[in-house]
C-alpha cells in the first residue's frame, strides 16, 4: 500500500531509532492531531511494518521485536493474512482424526474457520483450548506446564509428559520464524523442545507461516522443510522459498496456487493417506 508522507516520516522515524514515543513522534508531525497519530500507527501497524507498545511504538525488525512481542501486540499483526492461511487450512483438517494444535495467533485464528465435526484435539495453547471448549462435539485436552505471556502457551517437563501417552495424526505447527540456514525457529527453548517431540510423534506435520516470518531468525530451531509435509502460506510467500520448500518434498497451499479447496483435500487426504500405508 502506499504511504503519505507523513506516514513515511513516522516509519522512518521508528526505523532508525528503533522505537518511538508517542509524544515525540507527534512533535514530529507538527500539527496533526492524537487521533490522526493514532491512525498512522493502527495503518502501519496492520500492515506488519512497526508493533505499537504502551505509549509508542518499536519498529517490526527491531531488537525488542526479534525478542518476541506479547500475543496480544502479534494478534493484531497481518490479520488479512492470517484469516487467509486459516481458511485455507481448516479445509485440510477433517472430523475423525487426532490434531496437535500449536500456540500462536495464527493457530488461534483458524480455530475461528473450522468446520463443524467431531474433533480431538491436543494443544498447549491455553487460547486456543478456552475457544474450542466452546464449541460442541470437541475433545480438547490442553497440555500443562510453564505459561508463556509471549504465546500464551504451557512448555516444559510436565507438558513433554502429559505427550508422551498422546498419539496424533496431523501437528498444525506455527513458527516465530524461518531462514534458510537456521530453518524454523522460536524464542523460547523449551517451547522448541516442546515442538520438536510433537512433530516426532505426529504422523504428518502441516506448518502456517506468513511471510512476515520469512528471513526472521529466534536462538532456537525445532524444525527444518525435511521436517514438514504441508505449509499453509498467505500470498506474499517469495517463489524462491516455495522452490526452496518444494525441493524438500513440502506440499505448499496459498490463495493464490491456483488450486480450488476441493483440489487442495484432496491433495491433502492421499498425503494421509501415504503416511498410514
Amino acid at each position: 500500500f502506499m504511504l503519505n508522507e507523513r506516514q513515511m516520516s513516522i516509519l522512518t522515524y521508528i526505523t532508525e531509532h528503533g522505537e518511538a514515543k508517542n509524544t515525540a513522534l507527534q512533535s514530529l508531525i507538527g500539527d496533526c492531531s492524537m487521533m490522526t497519530l493514532w491512525r498512522d500507527l493502527t495503518k502501519l501497524e496492520q500492515e506488519g511494518r512497526i508493533i505499537r507498545v504502551r505509549g509508542g511504538a518499536i519498529a517490526a525488525q527491531s531488537p525488542m521485536a526479534g525478542q518476541e512481542a506479547n500475543f496480544t501486540c502479534r494478534a493484531k499483526q497481518n490479520v488479512s493474512a492470517k484469516e487467509d492461511i486459516a481458511r485455507i487450512a481448516a479445509d485440510l483438517v477433517y472430523p475423525g482424526h487426532a490434531y496437535y494444535l500449536d500456540a500462536g495467533s495464527t493457530i488461534l485464528t483458524l480455530t475461528y474457520f473450522l468446520h463443524e465435526g467431531s474433533y480431538t484435539v491436543v494443544t498447549s495453547a491455553a487460547n486456543t483450548a478456552a475457544e474450542l471448549a466452546q464449541k460442541n462435539r470437541y475433545n480438547i485436552t490442553l497440555l500443562g506446564g510453564q505459561v508463556s505471556g509471549v504465546t500464551l502457551s504451557c512448555s516444559g517437563p510436565q507438558a513433554e509428559q502429559m505427550l508422551d501417552g498422546m498419539n496424533i495424526d496431523v501437528a498444525i505447527m506455527a513458527a516465530s520464524g524461518y531462514s534458510f540456514n537456521g530453518g524454523f525457529t522460536s524464542g523460547s527453548l523449551q517451547e522448541a523442545q516442546l515442538k520438536q517431540r510433537v512433530i516426532r510423534k505426529a504422523a504428518c506435520t502441516m506448518m502456517l507461516m506468513d511471510c512476515g516470518k520469512i528471513g526472521r531468525s529466534h536462538p532456537f530451531t525445532f524444525a527444518s522443510l525435511d521436517d514438514v509435509d504441508v505449509l499453509v502460506g498467505d500470498s506474499m510467500l517469495t517463489p524462491e522459498f516455495v522452490r526452496e520448500a518444494e525441493a524438500h518434498n513440502v506440499r505448499v497451499f496459498s490463495v493464490n496456487d491456483g488450486l480450488t479447496p476441493e483440489e487442495r483435500s484432496a491433495i491433502m487426504k492421499e498425503l494421509f493417506a501415504h503416511k498410514y500405508r
